[in-house]
Formats: C-alpha cells, sequence, structure tokens
C-alpha cells in the first residue's frame, strides 16, 4: 500500500474563500502549482475533477474534499461546506472560467494591509459580480501595469500568497486614493443587488428565468450572418473579448466586460433598477422579440423573413490609407473633448478616447455595401 502523503504545514481557508483559491494559496507555498502538488500527494485523483470552477468549486466531489482535508489536515466538513452548490443556485449562475472572473484590487490590499494572504472572495464568481459593494470599486480582470488578458495566479512574496498578473507578474493593487463613485456605480450595484436577490428568490422563479430567457436573446442571431442581438443596442462597439464562450449560456462564459454589457441590455429589456429611466428602453424589435416568448420560434420567423437563395455579393474593405488614421488621430488629440478629460482617472480617459474614436470612424465611413439598415436588423 502506497503511504499517504501530507503537507507539513498549510494554511486555512477564509470563510468567504473560493476552495480552488485556498488550494491555490497552499500550493504556491511550496512554489508549485496546484497541479504539481496533486500530482505529489496523490496521482490517482480523478483528474476529470481538477479543472473549471465545475470540478473545484461548484462540485468538487467527496474524493476531492477528502483527499485535501486529509493532505492539509482540515476538517473535511469545512471544505464540504466551501463548495458552491450548497448555496441556493445553480452553476450556470457563476462564471465557469477564472481568468473571466473579476477581483477587488481593494479588497487585495485591505489583506496585504492586515498581513494575511491574497484570497478569491466566493461572491466575485457571480455572473452579477461586477462592481465591490464595500469599497465601490469596478472589478477588474486586467492587469493595472501592462493590461494583459492572461488571468491571475497566485505566488509566494514574502512569506505570502499574492495574486499576480499570469503574463507581467505585477501583483495585484488598487494602488490610489480616488474612491469617487460615480451615478454608474451607483447603477451597477443597484443591478447586482436585484439580479442575486432575484436568484436567492429561487433560480426557476419568475424573474430569475426572465433574466436567463433575455440574456440567450441577446446572444442569439438576429440575422443568418449571426449577428447578435446584442450589436443593436447602441451601446460600445462588441470586441472579440466580449463575446461569451456559449451563447446559450452568455453570462457564465463571457468575460467581465461581455457580461456588463449582457447585463446593461437586461436591465433594459426587463427595467430592473430602473434601467429604462437610467439608460433609455430597448428598441422596440427587441422588446417584441423578448415578448415573443419562444427563443427557437423567434428564431424560426427570423429565418422566414430572410429571403432564400438569393446571393450577395461578396464585399471587401481596404484599409484607410495611413494619413487618412493619422489625420483623424490628431483631430481626437486636437479636440475639445480629449483634453478636458486629461484630469480624469485612466478608466474615463480610456472609455472617452474610445467614445472619441467611433464617433471619428463613423464621421468618415467607408463605402458601405447595400444592405439591412443599420438602426435595425
Amino acid at each position: 500500500m502506497r503511504p499517504v502523503r501530507v503537507l507539513p504545514l498549510a494554511p486555512r481557508p477564509f470563510e468567504d474563500e473560493l476552495l480552488s483559491s485556498w488550494q491555490e494559496r497552499v500550493a504556491c507555498r511550496y512554489g508549485c502549482t496546484l497541479r504539481v502538488v496533486e500530482s505529489w500527494l496523490g496521482p490517482d485523483v480523478d483528474p476529470g475533477r481538477r479543472g473549471g470552477l465545475i470540478g473545484r468549486d461548484f462540485d468538487p466531489g467527496d474524493a476531492m474534499i477528502t483527499f485535501w482535508a486529509r493532505a492539509c489536515r482540515v476538517d473535511a466538513g469545512r471544505l464540504a461546506r466551501m463548495a458552491l452548490r450548497r448555496q441556493a443556485r445553480a452553476s450556470n449562475w457563476y462564471i465557469q472560467d477564472r481568468w473571466h472572473q473579476g477581483v477587488c484590487p481593494a479588497c487585495l490590499d485591505e489583506d496585504h494591509t492586515a498581513g494575511r494572504d491574497h484570497y478569491l472572495r466566493s461572491v466575485w464568481s457571480r455572473v452579477e459580480a461586477m462592481i465591490c459593494p464595500r469599497h465601490m470599486t469596478m472589478l477588474r480582470d486586467t492587469c493595472g501595469l501592462c493590461f494583459a488578458r492572461t488571468g491571475f495566479r497566485f505566488d509566494c512574496r514574502e512569506g505570502r500568497g499574492r495574486l499576480v498578473c499570469g503574463s507581467c507578474s505585477a501583483p495585484v493593487s488598487f494602488g490610489r486614493a480616488d474612491r469617487v463613485v460615480s451615478a454608474r456605480q451607483n447603477f451597477l450595484l443597484a443591478l447586482a443587488g436585484t439580479v442575486t436577490l432575484a436568484i436567492e428568490e429561487g433560480p426557476e422563479g419568475a424573474t430569475a428565468k426572465d433574466i436567463m430567457r433575455a440574456a440567450r436573446l441577446l446572444w442569439s442571431s438576429s440575422q443568418t450572418s449571426g449577428k447578435p442581438f446584442i450589436a443593436w443596442l447602441g451601446q460600445s462597439r462588441l470586441s472579440v473579448n466580449d463575446m461569451p464562450a456559449a451563447r446559450d449560456e452568455p453570462l457564465a462564459t463571457a468575460s467581465l466586460s461581455g457580461r456588463m454589457l449582457t447585463l446593461f441590455g437586461i436591465a433594459r429589456l426587463l427595467d430592473l433598477a430602473d434601467a429604462r429611466s437610467r439608460i433609455g428602453p430597448p428598441p422596440l424589435f427587441l422588446a417584441e422579440e423578448f415578448a415573443a416568448g419562444d427563443l427557437s420560434r423567434s428564431a424560426a420567423r427570423r429565418a422566414a423573413r430572410q429571403p432564400r437563395n438569393v446571393e450577395r455579393p461578396a464585399t471587401t474593405y481596404a484599409p484607410r490609407p495611413d494619413a487618412e488614421y493619422r489625420a483623424l488621430a490628431e483631430q481626437i488629440l486636437a479636440s475639445p473633448q480629449w483634453r478636458a478629460v486629461q484630469s480624469a482617472s485612466r478608466i474615463e480617459r480610456e472609455r472617452a478616447l474610445a467614445r472619441l474614436m467611433d464617433e471619428a470612424l463613423d464621421r468618415a465611413p467607408r463605402d458601405r455595401a447595400a444592405g439591412l439598415d443599420p438602426a435595425a436588423p
């Protein structure tokens, strides 16, 4: 019989911590990855339960709980209570990719100041987690130093576990005292609270079902080209980073920015947190699609409206001349709108710059092939 291996020392889990966060904190104390530690402790552990939110945090299984409790001499019941499946929500109400989970840098700064490890709060894994209610700061899923989207990992620094950028290894830190709360942050907090309440009242309740149905509608195809309905909401242009890995589960598989766009659209459709008076009602055609109820029937009606056997001419767009791009950039830098935000925070400057670039490109459009009206699908 192979002898049971145990770790000589292991930090204890925090009450509101994700199970995978604790496991990674243990591993970083030994200068190893989580997989290396598990392979050393017990190579016979089911590898199918070693990855993702479902296998580690939502339903880790009794074998993994027993395995880690024995290796670290922690009460198995304490670890079992950390499993997210014990809470009153289904797995599709949690973010399924750790890279897409946001963190509150102000909370992590408090951990550092208190002399304890950084750790991931379980509430950050919820699909509605956008803002920290304690510090009123936006959650972050990108590095504040190199802006990489490679996720965060644990590393042992000065005898403590630190959450660092997966690309440049810079520790996550808030690093500034500007804590001005905007109307947008107040709205996001109210919206997150409304969604949380709907789920806690019952994942199968009417409001929770409507939230999920609205999310799936927003990412369903509005045309045969596959353009999703959310692209017609008149918000910022969708980027590759906003696209969910699975359109039928957009809240669980989208990045932080993609979830925020989705929740804004849901709020307008359902008028959550008084969204229609704050940011406006949804387009009429989108409200009608949602009122139709059955997404499969809505898709069939859209397909029936499309002309059949009609070949559209292929359209290719050449890049603009470099001189034109340079002229547009110089106009933005010289504009009073850009000069007015130079003293604002980095996030506000980036948001203003994105808006100015969109407006500049829209004022000088390329010749567009004849097609659908851009105002509606």
